[in-house]
């Protein structure tokens, strides 16, 4: 016979913090800094790129041109 009334503490956990009111505002808002934006113009990106500095394959060791 199965023990249905088990309830792992991390289930129990994660239930009271779902079900939590304020985590969720908190959590739509922190959604909305990282995910919700504007589309991205592709020109305006390709100018972005194309304005940047070349940058050496190795960033941590200057190459010196032996002339």
């Amino acid at each position: 016979m199965k023990n249905t009334s088990y309830v792992s503490e991390t289930s129990e956990f994660l239930k009271t913090f779902i079900d939590n009111p304020e985590m969720h505002e908190k959590q739509m808002k922190l959604r909305n800094t990282w995910w919700d934006k504007e589309p991205v113009d592709l020109d305006e990106q390709k100018s972005y790129e194309e304005a940047g500095v070349k940058q050496d394959p190795y960033v941590y060791f200057t190459y010196h041109n032996k002339k």
